[in-house]
């Protein structure tokens, strides 16, 4: 499913009506439809209605559900004589079966916030995708009203929230659920409108499949997208072609983290994962996972050393894919250590006449441990300040605040604009790069950004990073294709949090260590639900998305 912006979404809307001869008062009709059927059984609903388009859909809904028999009140944010087209049509069409309709300056309009506690339901249509700035006069009125209200449901967008930044300059609606129409645009990935949209689903008003998919420049992962990248087991496998990962990670002040990133590599199906690290680094993988062979690393202050270069680049040789970075440490030693395996690395590469440029789309396999990276934590803290870079194809995996270091900027632009600092990071050092936070974002070079829709708070606790880092590093093994591999890499990490969630109800409390135990059943299940797919037995054989509409969450 494609993500658009507020100005594609204008585009998609023209186009409908001029070369499709799709009327726009049908589009209103159905996006009315649609907001009356999200109200379900709410017996009093509270509409609250701007001057524009969004405004014309408040109100179709609430004729729609005045048909059906429910209490509405409706509380327009403009004298019915402004209104235009057809949120002027449907402002006729209401008023013959309605006598709630309270315009600013009447005493039922002062007072909206009394009907909107004591409704059921509220809409919020006052202001639409194409609004700027801060909400004001009565429409600021109206979202101040809501607050006290027991349920919101937002009409495509919260009153407030900035479509394409998602960013609230002031006031705006905090919803419990938001019907998108048409296709989902950015403000429900990033910013204020992340969280403000509460749970969200996209409902079809009637705009041509064609033209859905002729705009944006992102989309939301399905599993069938992922399909590709998920791990496979041949009966003539072994253990060195199920995927071999080299991990050097972890530190004195780190020791866990080692364990972490193995056990997620392990977990996912690598057929051999090898840790490397200092003495105190290994501890917890010797005391935990009895199946990693040992590179026991010198160290200098308890982190790696640069003379722990040569050991790394010697075992590289073995692996398919290096991970490299979580808990390794912030010192000048790490860095020379990272610098000398990179110009390793490139030796390596010149000599196995490997001097070509290497897409991340570029599928690769066998022992290319040395081409092949995947960079975390403090690997990523040092590579602005490294050369060479990282020869062959790399994934990086940043959060929002090593995202802000690699670009030179503050995280808080990072947080911004989430879409253009993912493609930067990507550009910039030429690498897939897996942008991690609530609806982590992937993004390379040459494709778009895609989001992935899984995962929860859950995943907010120490060492989920780690996890993803050796999740990915196994599917860069096993697959050899790097954009693949942080797609499905993200995608099955979040639905490992997310089946915790859903089978025990709760959020808080579980450990890294348990996501990556669970990522096995996982698999199960996706596997279940793909041949469901397949068979037509998911989604009414609509499209390729396994996730209801309804499913997506808001997450924080």
């Amino acid at each position: 499913m494609r993500i658009v912006t507020a100005e594609e979404m204008r585009e998609i809307d023209r186009r409908t009506a001029a070369e499709h001869g799709v009327p726009t008062i049908q589009l209103m009709e159905r996006a009315g439809r649609a907001l009356a059927d999200a109200a379900g059984s709410a017996e009093a609903v509270a509409v609250l209605a701007g001057p524009g388009n969004n405004g014309g859909d408040g109100l179709t809904a609430a004729r729609l559900l005045i048909e059906e028999g429910k209490e509405v009140h409706v509380f327009l944010a403009a004298e019915p004589e402004s209104l235009k087209g057809d949120a002027r049509e449907q402002y006729h069409l209401l008023s013959q079966k309605s006598d709630q309709i309270h315009h600013p300056g009447s005493p039922a309009f002062r007072h909206a916030d009394q009907a909107a506690s004591e409704a059921d339901v509220v809409i919020d249509a006052l202001l639409g995708t194409g609004a700027r700035g801060e909400p004001e006069a009565a429409i600021l009125h109206l979202v101040q009203a809501a607050e006290g209200a027991a349920h919101i449901i937002a009409a495509d967008i919260p009153t407030g929230v900035d479509c394409d930044t998602g960013i609230a300059a002031g006031a705006h609606v905090m919803a419990d659920e938001t019907v998108v129409f048409g296709l989902p645009k950015r403000f429900l990935f990033q910013n204020e409108g992340l969280e403000a949209s509460g749970a969200w689903r996209v409902a079809d008003i009637g705009h041509p499949e064609e033209l859905l998919e002729e705009y944006g420049d992102a989309a939301i992962v399905t599993l069938l997208d992922a399909l590709p990248g998920l791990p496979v087991r041949g009966k003539r496998d072994n253990k060195r072609t199920s995927g071999v990962v080299l991990v050097v990670a972890g530190s004195r002040n780190y020791p866990g983290a080692l364990a972490l990133t193995c056990r997620g590599a392990l977990r996912a199906g690598a057929g051999l994962v090898i840790a490397a690290s200092t003495s105190e680094g290994l501890a917890g993988v010797r005391a935990q996972l009895p199946e990693c062979p040992l590179l026991p690393l010198p160290d200098e202050d308890g982190m790696v050393s640069e003379s722990a270069a040569d050991l790394v680049a010697e075992r590289a040789a073995e692996a398919d894919v290096v991970v490299i970075g979580p808990g390794i440490g912030r010192s000048e030693g790490v860095r020379r250590f990272l610098s000398r395996l990179f110009e390793l690395a490139a030796q390596h590469h010149k000599q196995s006449g490997g001097g070509q440029t290497l897409t991340p789309h570029l599928s690769i396999r066998g022992k290319r441990g040395m081409e092949n990276w995947v960079l975390d934590a403090d690997a990523l803290f040092h590579l602005p300040d490294v050369q060479p870079a990282p020869p062959g194809v790399a994934i990086l995996t940043p959060h929002e605040g090593e995202a802000g270091r690699l670009l030179g900027i503050e995280y808080q632009k990072v947080s911004q604009d989430r879409f253009g600092a993912a493609r930067e990071v990507a550009s910039r050092y030429d690498a897939v790069c897996l942008l991690k936070g609530a609806y982590s974002l992937i993004a390379a070079p040459d494709s778009d950004v895609v989001v992935n829709p899984t995962g929860n708070p859950l995943l907010a606790s120490g060492g989920t990073g780690d996890v993803l880092s050796g999740i990915v590093g196994t599917l860069f093994a096993v697959r050899g294709n790097a954009f693949l591999a942080a797609t499905a890499g993200a995608l099955w990490h979040g639905q490992a949090a997310d089946d915790i969630h859903e089978e025990e109800s709760v959020g808080i409390g579980w450990t890294a260590s348990e996501v990556a135990d669970a990522l096995p059943s996982t698999l199960a299940r996706l596997r279940e639900r793909l041949f469901e797919v397949i068979m037509g037995g998911a989604d009414n054989g609509e499209d390729d998305d396994v996730w209801d509409e309804g499913d997506y969450q808001s997450l924080s």
